[in-house]
């Protein structure tokens, strides 16, 4: 459906281009808006083309996106000024430069409109649709056009240049390009360069800013905004910070091998070429095999990277990339590639949970396959292996391989009979008895499945402290003795309520056994993904909020505590650091939750000023979170001061999860720890209360509706 939205302001945008008339008349129209006071800024323009080599830019493909527009005009200044009308005005001005440079250029926007057509865009579809917009064109640049605001501190007046979270090469070469040029041109002091991971940086492919240029809020700043020649000038600054990036040249990588395909060698010569690679700087040049840097040879004269593996790697899905700068300081854009390796197995074992049966029809045993490559690697998901049966009968022929295993069930014949099991792929084969008839041993096969009567894999079965076995995915597990009687047993799993339980052996019997367990909180956190974060201790965090060191081990201490509850109930986490040693950066710390692909980001702090749960002022789910959880902690630890209240934290507006800052504050750790040694585990406890509880209005909420 967002397809359709763009698709038909793509065609107007491609084949409508912005004619110097249509520009002219739309720049008027928006500096009759702006006011038309007399000049109290009046800069000379920055750029003469004739004396510029404008070559870098010919040809090259450049998206602009005036933020905002339509329904959603941005901040608004104290006289009105609207962000959407001077992100656009500057806009237009880079088009008019760029396009007279000879770039090909399209904008996002090139009025005050909704980007869908469709009636009553989301927010989200408009920035979906600014997005695919750019990504259908494969431009070489993404330039999203802001200015910002701060109502609460309207003297505040700073440039923010942002780039791609994820590309700290070419997207952070062209911010500090655009940076640069934007401190020689702006008047004001303070130029910052920082990574984002905004909705546009993230979901557009190419390299990729956004530029905060001054702040709106500020009332001074707004009347210098109002002017079309500070517009201008603005972007002025823009142009000569992309030609500037283009001049000092953008390597490439320019072939793989091997790329997208499926190759039958874990040796392979594995290559990548470099444009202009005598231009490279050799001491920057890595070359990346599965996140790994491999030691590569370089070819300047070629501008070939090589690297053939010393063992054999195994069969599945690999990647590689090239990391390089040029002389000039440029980075290579990276093309990370992708490519199987698929070796046919050369050796298969097969195993039975029993080796002996009851002859009866109805007595089963697991049976396991492993297939390995000739280098001893499992071979690659998705193999499949036939199975055959001398007599009894098999639950299925073929089994498909995942990390090299697969598993059928095997049901006794009806007379007693030896029966051999085979397992084969292209004339390799493998083989299991089992031996129907009388038996000795006493056996078991346990069901195991949830309150809707779906099977739970990966159940423990213990007898004391031993665990005698576990769960598969059709929830089953056999289980053999050498003794009749009845034993007691405990069933655990995470997300599960344990259950204990009698288990009746009888030798020379197959005998079976059905449990139910019960979901913790309702099964609501099975699966659910949290990115936990213990915020550091260092002098950006002393300095801003008076974190100190002792505060970091009480952050982390609440986090591993509170990972342990979320996953005792079933969830899945991650910590942004693990040790007191451990002090990832803010773009670390929110990198490390978009690679979990987590749902919910929790920054975990004492802070030194107030109580509060902050959230994005933007993020209604953030908000409701932020609610329940300083709720929780409100009534578990008495805080009768917890707030809730939007904050502009990296980690609450960067994630691309709904994010919360949890602070009970450093007054409470200080004044409590030592009179109640159990605080930092009640304040977890009262966190996942606060998640639990934000879950179930969640899913009421999707009944109801």
């Amino acid at each position: 459906m967002v397809g359709k939205k763009i698709s038909c302001y793509s065609l107007f945008a491609m084949f409508n281009p912005l004619s110097k008339i249509h520009v002219c008349a739309i720049t008027i129209s928006i500096i009759l808006l702006t006011g038309c006071a007399p000049p109290r800024y009046t800069p000379s323009f920055r750029v003469e083309m004739n004396a510029l080599d404008l070559s870098p830019l010919q040809g090259r493909s450049i998206v602009i996106d005036p933020g905002h527009g339509g329904r959603y005009a941005g901040a608004v200044g104290v006289r009105g000024l609207r962000e959407s009308d001077i992100n656009l005005a500057v806009g237009l001005h880079l088009w008019g430069l760029l396009e007279q440079a000879g770039a090909r250029v399209w904008m996002t926007r090139s009025a005050d409109i909704d980007l869908c057509p469709y009636e009553n865009p989301s927010l989200r579809e408009d920035l979906e649709s600014r997005c695919q917009f750019s990504n259908n064109l494969n431009a070489d640049l993404f330039i999203s056009i802001h200015h910002n605001s701060n109502t609460n501190d309207r003297k505040k007046n700073n440039t923010q240049i942002y780039y791609k979270l994820s590309d700290p090469g070419p997207s952070q070469d062209l911010a500090r390009c655009v940076a640069n040029e934007m401190s020689k041109g702006q008047y004001l002091d303070e130029i910052f360069v920082f990574p984002g991971n905004f909705f546009v940086l993230r979901n557009t492919r190419t390299v990729a800013i956004l530029g905060e240029a001054s702040f709106i809020s500020n009332k001074k700043n707004e009347t210098r905004l109002s002017l079309s020649n500070q517009l201008r000038r603005e972007a002025e600054d823009y142009f000569l910070g992309i030609l500037t990036c283009f001049q000092k040249g953008i390597p490439e990588v320019i072939d793989h091998y091997p790329d997208g395909v499926t190759i039958a060698t874990a040796f392979p010569q594995i290559e990548a070429t470099i444009s202009g690679g005598e231009s490279i700087d050799p001491e920057t040049l890595k070359l990346y095999l599965n996140g790994e840097v491999v030691p590569s040879q370089y070819n300047p004269k070629t501008g070939k990277v090589s690297y053939t593996p010393e063992s054999p790697l195994k069969n599945g899905e690999h990647t590689f990339s090239v990391e390089a700068r040029n002389h000039n300081g440029n980075a290579v854009r990276a093309k990370p590639a992708h490519f199987y390796i698929s070796l046919p197995p050369a050796q298969i074992k097969v195993h039975s949970s029993f080796s002996s049966l009851p002859a009866d029809e109805v007595s089963s045993s697991r049976i396991e396959v492993v297939a390995f490559d000739r280098h001893g690697n499992p071979v690659i998901d998705g193999t499949p292996i036939s199975l055959e049966a001398s007599a009894g009968s098999l639950n299925t022929k073929i089994i498909s391989t995942i990390t090299g295993r697969g598993s059928a069930y095997f049901f006794s014949p009806e007379k007693p009979k030896k029966v051999k099991i085979d397992a084969q792929y292209e004339g390799i084969t493998g083989n299991t008895i089992i031996q129907c008839g009388p038996v000795d041993a006493a056996l078991v096969r346990i069901r195991i499945t949830d309150n809707h009567n779906k099977p739970i894999d990966r159940v423990r079965i213990k007898m004391g402290e031993t665990l005698i076995g576990t769960s598969d995915k059709e929830g089953l597990a056999f289980i053999k003795f050498d003794k009749s009687g009845e034993f007691p047993i405990t069933l655990e799993r995470s997300g599960y309520l344990s259950k204990k339980g009698i288990l009746f052996f009888e030798k020379g019997a197959f005998r079976e056994k059905r449990f139910s367990l019960i979901p913790r909180e309702e099964g609501m956190l099975l699966g659910r993904k949290f990115t936990l974060d213990p915020e550091p201790w260092d002098e950006h965090t002393e300095k801003k909020f008076g974190l100190r060191a002792d505060s970091e081990e009480a952050n982390l201490l609440v986090a591993k505590k509170l990972q342990t509850l979320l996953e005792e109930a079933g969830a899945i986490t991650t910590l942004t650091r693990n040790s007191l040693q451990q002090h990832p950066t803010l773009r670390e710390r929110v990198l490390e939750g978009e690679s979990f692909a987590g749902e919910y980001f929790i920054t975990l702090t004492h802070r030194k000023s107030g109580t509060y749960v902050a959230h994005y002022f933007q993020s209604q789910t953030g908000k409701q979170l932020a609610q329940q959880v300083a709720q929780a902690l409100k009534q578990e630890l008495n805080l009768k001061k917890m707030k809730v209240q939007e904050r502009a934290d990296f980690t609450i507006i960067h994630p691309s999860a709904p994010a919360i800052v949890v602070n009970p504050g450093r007054k409470h750790l200080c004044k409590r720890i030592k009179k109640e040694p159990e605080t930092l585990e009640r304040e977890a406890w009262s966190i996942y209360q606060g998640l639990v509880t934000f879950l179930k209005v969640v899913r009421n909420k999707s009944d109801a509706s």
